[in-house]
């Protein structure tokens, strides 16, 4: 009988150990998808918030930069308010978006996005035009209380002159300062340099809806447990203005006292799922909707 309770208790000591070691390897992978994650709301959020000012800017242009004719073109003749504001000539302008206690504004592609706050945009000439920049930053501005600061300037570089997109348009496109804070009031912050190509859609500059840009770059960031990462973009990220999403490409993300985790945006459908892969270990996510 002694025997038999000594057996049963190794036995149950044994499982004990193996429900604490699978524990700890899933909270290995979870460690890792929450910074997949991180990145991905962060992508969201201010692909969200500068989706929003290449619309406008867009049909600044056409207009010739007068907010009075985007009033019917906006929906709405309160919200957002928008000013322009001249330094004596023509450029540079600056254009506020005052978006004030809230509201859902659904002039451009995307619905159903509650807006709070300002985004002050700085242009320093047209953007089709080698060396124009244009600079955004925000004042006290939330998508959904989700709230974005930083400041990012986007400045046209002209055609590549080699390599697989000799002969194409891009932008080097800098985030400084990045930051999302959650509704919960978790942090993530990040810093970007990266280049976008534009790949399809420039014989109809002012219908957006055919654009598709390649992206490419590095970033830095710290997620939601204090945890700083570093992403690499390893094969080209597409991004297509018809889809909320990235649609294709693959990251690598190196976060301290993590394995090494690749992000795949998948095969070029528009969908909200992608994957991360660790160890050899492969798991579905779904990206963060608005």
């Amino acid at each position: 009988m002694k025997t038999n309770w000594i057996s049963l208790l190794t036995i149950i000591a044994f499982v004990a150990f193996l429900a604490t070691a699978c524990e700890k390897d899933q909270n290995v992978m979870n460690e890792d998808v929450i910074t997949a994650e991180d990145e991905m709301i962060t992508d969201a959020a201010f692909d969200d918030v500068f989706s929003e000012v290449d619309g406008l800017l867009n049909l600044m242009d056409q207009s010739n930069y007068e907010s009075s004719s985007l009033k019917s073109t906006m929906g709405s003749d309160t919200c957002p308010v928008i000013s322009v504001i001249t330094e004596g000539s023509f450029w540079p302008r600056t254009i506020v978006v005052d978006y004030g206690e809230g509201c859902d504004v659904s002039w451009f592609h995307f619905k159903e996005r509650i807006r709070k706050g300002k985004i002050i945009i700085k242009v320093s000439g047209p953007m089709w035009v080698e060396g124009s920049y244009r600079e955004v930053t925000f004042e006290d501005f939330s998508i959904n209380d989700f709230k974005v600061e930083g400041r990012r300037t986007v400045s046209n570089e002209g055609n590549w002159e080699e390599g697989e997109y000799q002969g194409l348009l891009y932008f080097s496109v800098m985030l400084e300062g990045g930051k999302v804070t959650t509704p919960e009031g978790q942090v993530l912050t990040k810093e970007v340099s990266r280049t976008r190509t534009f790949v399809e859609g420039f014989d109809t500059r002012w219908d957006t809806r055919d654009d598709k840009w390649h992206i490419n770059g590095v970033a830095t960031g710290i997620n939601r447990n204090g945890v700083a990462f570093t992403r690499e973009i390893t094969s080209p990220l597409w991004k297509e203005i018809g889809c909320r999403f990235i649609t294709h490409g693959t990251i690598l993300l190196q976060a301290e006292g993590r394995p090494d985790a690749i992000l795949d945006y998948g095969d070029g459908t528009c969908d909200a799922d992608a994957t991360i892969t660790i160890n050899g270990e492969t798991r579905t996510i779904r990206l963060r909707r608005w």
